[in-house]
């Protein structure tokens, strides 16, 4: 990277060995979290108005002068929690053990799906069984016929 600064400014022109005099205090940067981007445009932009007389003069003292404060102290990684254990499901079958995705099930997937399934089945063969109700048109004829709302006296009123 610091070979790479005479592309952007002609004036930093280092040298091979020039750039491995200063490459550790790059490498400071680059521990303390600098991204290569950032360092670069820390040591390109500001160029004193008369330019440079020596870039690895200059390039040493931009990287010893502006270096960032060590970073924090990071705490280590906590580990994920530990999956849930592994229960015995209530469904129908052989016993078999599964490890519930929430602390209330007691079912494994396909127990679950079948006795969902079971369930609706049942559900639609009552609602199949009830009887169908008359068409508006036939209750709409059996009010009128009847003189009222059901439940309601013939003077009209409340009951």
């Amino acid at each position: 990277m610091l070979l790479s600064l005479r592309h952007e400014q002609r004036q930093l022109h280092l040298g091979v060995p020039e750039a491995r005099s200063i490459a550790g205090l790059a490498a400071e940067w680059l521990r303390r979290g600098v991204t290569a981007a950032d360092l670069r445009r820390a040591l390109c932009n500001g160029l004193p108005p008369q330019g440079v007389r020596t870039a690895v003069g200059f390039l040493a003292h931009r990287l010893k002068e502006k270096l960032p404060a060590a970073p924090e102290s990071v705490d280590p990684p906590q580990l994920p929690p530990a999956p849930p254990a592994l229960i015995a499901c209530a469904g129908p079958g052989e016993e078999h053990l599964f490890r519930p995705p929430v602390p209330w099930a007691t079912t494994c997937g396909p127990c679950h799906r079948e006795e969902q399934r079971a369930f609706w089945a049942d559900a639609l063969g009552r609602g199949d069984a009830a009887p169908e109700p008359p068409p508006w048109r036939q209750r709409f004829a059996a009010f009128a016929e009847g003189g009222g709302v059901p439940g309601v006296g013939a003077e009209g009123g409340a009951p």
